[in-house]
Parts: structure tokens; C-alpha cells; sequence
């Protein structure tokens, strides 16, 4: 393909426009991408002072700046196959709307070392006891100096000072619970694992599984096996012990075995934690359903593997004063609160990380975040789809900044502003609020927001994009009523700077991209469409600076 060296001259340009010979104008941009237009389309150009960029100006609806290092060359031909038109505003919502699941993949889980105390393998079990469930009462199995069990009815309670120790559960009743107790002793003495052989447990009172040790519980899902927990609507109060949910432990829960659990919380949390609950790449599937959190842990959650669904009256999954890491398997959350949540007021020891894995959360209160954190989100992999609907909710509300540096995420908001009691301040729906930075630098983000006065990305501070895809579409209408404002936006943020090679796709029913302090453009194309017919789309306060890239903006239905 023969292409022509640019040499942008108005007086030059424009008679080759106008030539009848020449019914498309191909721009040739140093990234591989073609894009036509017909000649009748353009109708002008414009050279910068510097004569550094050039822009193009179409049907006096939108207008696109090329700094020249981005555009190799233009030709004037017929048809030159492969090209493709500039994109309108529908073809972003198309994207958006016409994303299926996002594919993902699992990080391998890392092999155990010889010393690290939350795989099976590293420990070894020398007394078992077996207990069976039939109605009102329990049959117990072996006998084991150290380990004292109490029965009541149905009701177990084990009392041990003995080590390598494992408990099986088996059978089924409706009035029974299961209580571990570890007493004085070495502390490995405290370590246990409590194996799922197929038991249905429902414990009118309070927990199903109630384990009052402070070290691990190594929790075995039995192959082929179904097993089956609830707790009670309320719970016997106990002065000395915790009694949170319906399998509730003070120390670690490590979770693993292929078989399945399903667990009814009427009362409390669904799994709860005092200290950290970690689901090992071998979990088979789970499934909860929580009168609060689906699970609940005091450290931290880690996550390899796992077919997971909650559907709760509170959060998802919520780490109270730790971080979250999804490195595998597959999270399905319907809640009426958070989905996941990462410390409610201690930044230090929060954070949100996914590399691999699936999130899908669905959230339906007021505020009700699919992802909030009071520290950093960072995402390296793996995939998320949020959807919330609720008034003021958004899908990652992040205080201590966020980082994209790969995988995929299609966020979804449709809910209206309303005033936050917390914040004294009215606060908006939004697909992405960082209340620091927000840098991007790999992945695809697709958001859709459809709420009046909703924001696609509203960043506090910086919003830095040099890598992968972003496509953002803001339906909303502008927000007014008692008195009070507030502007739907694409994007919205203090400052934006855009290097590299990434693809920023924005549209609004209003102004679609929004600055306080610059924008800074050195490589990379933005393409910021408005779809209302009296709206600005491209709203920079402060310094627009382009040295490289394209800039698209303006009208587009």
C-alpha cells in the first residue's frame, strides 16, 4: 500500500479534500490502526503552533487531534481494505453491553514447604475419632487418652490436650451441634483436622461447629460426600466463648477436600474466623446462605481454589482488620451489603489483591460496594463482574489507591445519589472511586453506569492510564433536587495522564471526561464522546498537553 508522507498544510490539505477524485481520507496511526473517513465528513483542519499536532474537525460534531508522532500518514483512496471508521458513542455501550462472562485463569497454588503450617500434607495424623449423628443422639468411636467427650442428646463436647488428633463427622440431626475445645498443652498439640464425611447438622441454639481453639483447623471436605450445617435464629449466650457463626473458630480455618458444604446461617455469619481462613486449589463447592456475612475473618481470607456462592443479608466476604487475595477458583456473591470487604477503618493492614480467580457480586443496599476497602486495590489477573443497584453503591470504593495491572473487569452501577450520614456529603453511584489514584497499566475495564449523577471513574486524585483497554459508559442524567448538584460523568478525575499504547473509550450523556488540574496526553488514543446535543464532552480545567497520541471529542449518538 503506497503511502504519502504528510505535510500538513492547510493550503495543501485542504484542495485534496475537496477533490472530487478522492471520496476517503485514511489516517495510518503508528499502532497498525486504520481509520476512514469520508472527505464530505471533514470540514477542516487545524496545525497547532508548534506544528506538532494536527486536528480534524467532522460534520461540526466532533473533532479529533493527532500529535504527529502517532500518525504516520494520511492517503486519499477509494477503498483500502481493513480500515475501520472512527468509533460512535453506541459502539461503547455495545461493548459494554455485549460483554459475556470474562474468562479467567487460577494462579497455581505454591507448593507446600516442609515447615508452612496451612497444608494437610505438612501434617500428620495419629488418633481419630469417629462421631455418627442419628437423630438425638451421637455414637462415638474410639477412645483416645488426653481427648474427653461430653454428650448430650446430640450435642458434642470435645475436651483435648492430645496432638495429631483428627475428628470425623458422619450422619444427620436436627437438634445437635458439634464443640472443640483444646486445653492446656503444647501449642501443635492444639492443631486438628476435623474431616466432613457426609454429616447434616442443624443446631437450633447457636453454632453447628463450634471449635474454642486458638490454632489450626485443618477442615476436610470428604470426596463424594454432601454435608450440610445450620445454625440456630438465636443463640444461647455464653459468657466465656465467642459464638459467631454457624461453623465459627477462634484460630485458622484451612479449608480443602473436594466435597461439598452447604451451609444456613439464620443467626450469624455462614464460616467465621478469629484469625484467618484460607481455602486451598483442591476445594470442592460451597454454598452459603447468611442471615450476616457469608464469611467472616479477623486476618485475613486467602483464596486458591473453590466453587463458592453466598447469598447473605450483610457482606460477601468481609476481613475485618486484614487483607483479601483471590488467586483462584470462583466467588458468586448476591448481598445485600458489600461484597467483599478489606478492613472497615485500618489502612495499614487492608488491601484487596486478585491475580487470578473469579469474582461475579452482586449487590442490592444503599452503599452497598461490590468491593471496599480502606486500603489499596490491586488486581494483576483473574476476572470480576459487579453489579450494583443500590443508591450511592459502587463497585470498587477504594481509599488508599488502586492499581490495574491486568485481568478484567466489568463493573455495572445504576443507583441515585443520596446523602452519606458518614461523609456529611452527598454521594453519588459509581463503577470505580479511588480516593487517592488510579493507575492502569494493563487488563480491560468495561463499566457501565446508568444513574443519574453517576460517575464511571471518579478519581480523587490521579487517574494514570499506559496499558490496556478502558471503555466507560455514563447513561445518567445530571442530578438536581433540594438544592443540590451533581454532574454524571465518564470520567472524572483532578488529573489524567495517558502514555504508552492503552485505548480509552468514554461516552456520556453529559460531559464525558471532566479534569481539574490537566490532562497530560503523550501516547495512546482517547475517544470521549457526548450523547446530549447541548453538552461539552471533553471538560479540561487546567493544562491540555498532548505529545504524542489522539484526542476524539465531541457529539456522537
Amino acid at each position: 500500500m503506497m503511502r504519502r508522507t504528510i505535510l500538513f498544510s492547510a493550503a495543501v490539505v485542504l484542495p485534496l479534500l475537496s477533490g472530487a477524485q478522492h471520496k476517503n481520507v485514511y489516517f495510518h496511526q503508528n499502532d497498525g490502526i486504520t481509520r476512514v473517513s469520508s472527505t464530505e465528513n471533514i470540514d477542516s483542519i487545524g496545525i497547532s503552533k508548534d506544528q506538532s499536532a494536527a486536528s480534524f474537525h467532522f460534520e461540526g460534531k466532533r473533532s479529533v487531534s493527532y500529535n504527529l508522532g502517532m500518525l504516520d500518514s494520511i492517503t486519499f483512496n477509494k477503498t483500502i481494505p481493513g480500515a475501520s471508521a472512527f468509533p460512535a458513542a453506541s459502539d461503547f455501550k455495545r461493548t459494554v453491553s455485549d460483554t459475556a462472562e470474562p474468562d479467567y485463569s487460577n494462579v497455581p497454588e505454591p507448593k507446600p514447604s516442609t515447615d508452612d503450617s496451612d497444608f494437610i500434607e505438612n501434617f500428620t495424623v495419629k488418633n481419630n475419632i469417629k462421631f455418627t449423628f442419628n437423630g438425638n443422639s451421637v455414637t462415638v468411636s474410639g477412645s483416645v487418652n488426653g481427648v474427653t467427650v461430653k454428650t448430650s442428646g446430640a450435642h458434642v463436647t470435645v475436651l483435648s490436650t492430645k496432638g495429631k488428633m483428627r475428628y470425623l463427622l458422619e450422619g444427620t440431626t436436627s437438634d445437635g451441634s458439634f464443640k472443640v475445645i483444646t486445653e492446656e498443652g503444647d501449642a501443635d498439640n492444639k492443631k486438628f483436622c476435623l474431616t466432613l464425611n457426609g454429616v447434616n447438622i442443624t443446631n437450633p441454639k447457636g453454632p453447628a461447629i463450634n471449635i474454642q481453639s486458638g490454632k489450626s483447623v485443618y477442615l476436610l471436605l470428604n470426596k463424594n460426600t454432601v454435608n450440610t450445617l445450620c445454625d440456630g435464629a438465636t443463640y444461647s449466650t455464653s459468657a466465656s466463648e465467642d459464638q459467631k457463626g454457624t461453623i465459627f473458630s477462634e484460630g485458622q480455618l484451612l479449608i480443602s477436600g473436594s466435597g461439598t458444604l452447604n451451609i444456613t446461617s439464620l443467626g450469624g455469619h455462614g464460616i467465621c474466623s478469629d484469625d484467618y481462613i484460607r481455602l486451598r486449589a483442591n476445594t470442592g463447592k460451597i454454598s452459603i446462605t447468611s442471615f450476616k456475612d457469608g464469611f467472616n475473618t479477623k486476618d485475613k481470607f486467602i483464596m486458591y481454589g473453590g466453587d463458592i456462592t453466598i447469598n447473605s443479608s450483610k457482606d460477601g466476604v468481609s476481613v475485618r482488620r486484614g487483607p483479601f487475595c483471590l488467586y483462584g477458583g470462583s466467588l458468586d456473591m448476591t448481598c445485600a451489603d458489600d461484597g467483599i470487604v478489606s478492613d472497615y477503618t485500618n489502612a495499614d493492614t487492608a488491601n484487596v489483591t486478585i491475580e487470578g480467580g473469579y469474582a461475579r457480586i452482586y449487590t442490592t443496599g444503599s452503599k452497598g460496594h461490590a468491593i471496599a476497602t480502606t486500603g489499596a486495590l490491586i488486581m494483576k489477573g483473574g476476572a470480576v463482574s459487579a453489579t450494583v443497584t443500590g443508591n450511592a453503591s459502587k463497585c470498587f470504593n477504594v481509599w488508599n489507591g488502586i492499581s490495574i495491572q491486568g485481568g478484567t473487569a466489568l463493573l455495572k452501577a445504576s443507583g441515585e445519589p443520596m446523602y452519606d450520614e458518614e461523609e456529611k456529603e452527598f454521594s453519588s453511584s459509581a463503577c470505580i472511586r479511588s480516593r487517592k489514584n488510579l493507575t492502569v497499566s494493563g487488563g480491560t475495564l468495561s463499566l457501565l453506569n446508568t444513574g443519574n449523577g453517576g460517575k464511571g471513574i471518579n478519581t480523587e486524585l490521579l487517574t494514570d492510564i499506559s496499558g490496556g483497554t478502558v471503555t466507560v459508559v455514563s447513561e445518567g442524567d445530571d442530578y438536581a433536587a433540594d438544592g443540590i448538584s451533581i454532574r454524571s460523568r465518564a470520567l472524572d478525575t483532578r488529573s489524567l495522564a495517558v502514555s504508552g499504547t492503552p485505548s480509552v473509550n468514554l461516552s456520556a450523556a453529559k460531559v464525558s471526561l471532566s479534569t481539574i488540574d490537566g490532562m497530560d496526553v503523550s501516547g495512546g488514543s482517547i475517544i470521549t464522546y457526548s450523547t446530549g446535543s447541548r453538552a461539552n464532552a471533553l471538560n479540561v480545567k487546567g493544562t491540555l498537553k498532548q505529545s504524542g497520541g489522539l484526542i476524539m471529542y465531541g457529539l456522537s449518538e
